[in-house]
């Protein structure tokens, strides 16, 4: 790439930002504060719209909230997003990151490789990015320049995930969570409530299908028919919402899948001296505090359940950080040469604009001067498109661009 190429690409990615808060350096509580919704991005997208902002998408998850956009400047998303939380910015700035250009381009690429992850190769990032984008599209907030880069980045994650052994083993926390319950002495004995309906809830009844098949399992939602649904899809027992501290009560583990801004299950749900263990998967925590004091009950969080699994897998998942790092680098350089392409058209389309004028121009000389014979319109298309094509290898190969259009004007008139 040569210099002049290089200033244009990075111009335009300047101005790609993101602002995010994740695991790092922030609890699940702290998290949670700045977790939005699909409603909550909704109202932000008017606000984006009304600032100007082309191209712009939150991925929200039990690990991140992150808002990437091109902008004027990083603090313009940050601007933009707390407002929609339940966080300030004073919080945000302590634990928050803050990137643009390059730096912000290489977070795109390594977040939906999974290299971001709090499990290192947890693929279910980029289901999570995908569902982000697509709900930044239904609103038309994803340009041209941002749609590209989008897939180049889901093009490299792809390539990670078949061709190396990035996500060998674990790669989620409701997994991970499920490898935590099969470590437990007579697991097929005990019973099993799951509370939380939703994507985690749903993923966690599979994994337990999967691996823990002879263990009892009972499912819980805020909306009854959601539960009832999922518990009859996974051969599962259902357990109305309304007798939570009844089942509850009568369960040996507690899965904790909700994503309520409030804690779900509160000491009067736990009867003293019984012996429980409670895994809260959700963000914020929806397990009162207050219940890790209690005797005989255990509760492991978010956090806790990703740090008990993690040392199995990392080392072998680091020795692959080379080998995506060199896939994520290949198609970084695709899409920056995309990127420089598409610099060009913008004077390609000026020229094919400029060439219509001479069109004109011509045809009406022609017919003035009688003895000038017309030539057809396909003749004038083709020799259009031949000179087009002779400056889009111009631009690439020569820089000195006002010498480049009068020499291609020059070309076309000796043509006509």
């Amino acid at each position: 790439m040569s210099l002049e190429e290089f200033h244009i690409s990075k111009q335009v990615l300047d101005r790609f930002c993101i602002a995010g808060i994740n695991y790092h350096k922030a609890d699940a509580a702290t998290r949670g504060l700045f977790s939005i919704t699909n409603e909550a991005f909704a109202t932000l997208g008017k606000s984006a719209k009304a600032a100007g902002l082309k191209s712009v998408f939150v991925v929200s998850t039990c690990n991140r909230t992150e808002i990437y956009g091109f902008a004027e400047s990083v603090m313009q998303l940050v601007e933009l997003l707390v407002p929609h939380t339940h966080g300030d910015k004073a919080a945000f700035y302590e634990c928050g990151y803050f990137k643009n250009g390059e730096e912000a381009l290489q977070h795109l690429f390594n977040v939906s490789a999974g290299l971001d992850s709090q499990i290192l190769g947890d693929y279910e990032i980029l289901g999570q990015l995908k569902r982000a984008v697509d709900t930044a599209r239904g609103q038309h907030l994803i340009g041209p320049v941002m749609d590209r880069m989008l897939n180049f980045a889901f093009q490299a994650s792809k390539k990670i995930k078949t061709d190396t052994n990035l996500s060998d083993g674990t790669v989620s926390v409701s997994f991970a969570a499920i490898e935590l319950l099969q470590n437990i002495k007579e697991i097929t004995q005990k019973k099993v409530l799951i509370i939380g309906a939703g994507k985690f809830g749903v993923n966690v009844c599979k994994n337990l299908n999967t691996y823990l098949p002879d263990t009892s399992v009972t499912i819980m939602n805020r909306t009854d028919a959601v539960a009832k649904q999922i518990a009859s899809d996974h051969g599962i027992h259902f357990a109305s919402y309304a007798e939570k501290a009844a089942a509850i009560h009568a369960s040996d583990i507690v899965i904790v899948c909700t994503n309520a801004g409030e804690p779900m299950v509160v000491p009067e749900h736990v009867a003293p001296g019984t012996k429980k263990l409670f895994l809260d998967l959700s963000v914020p925590v929806n397990v009162h505090p207050h219940i890790r004091q209690m005797d005989q009950v255990t509760v492991i969080d978010v956090d806790e359940i990703s740090n008990t699994i993690l040392d199995k897998t990392l080392a072998k998942r680091k020795a692959e950080i080379p080998r995506a790092l060199t896939i994520i680098a290949h198609f970084k350089g695709e899409f920056l040469g995309w990127l420089r392409d598409h610099h060009y058209a913008l004077h390609l389309k000026t020229w094919k604009n400029k060439l219509s004028e001479i069109d004109l121009m011509q045809t009406g000389v022609c017919e003035f001067y009688k003895d000038k014979e017309l030539i057809s319109e396909t003749e004038r298309v083709i020799r259009a498109q031949k000179a087009v094509k002779q400056l889009a290898v111009n631009l690439k190969v020569r820089h000195d661009k006002g010498c480049q259009f009068i020499s291609s004007i020059n070309d076309y008139l000796q043509l006509l």
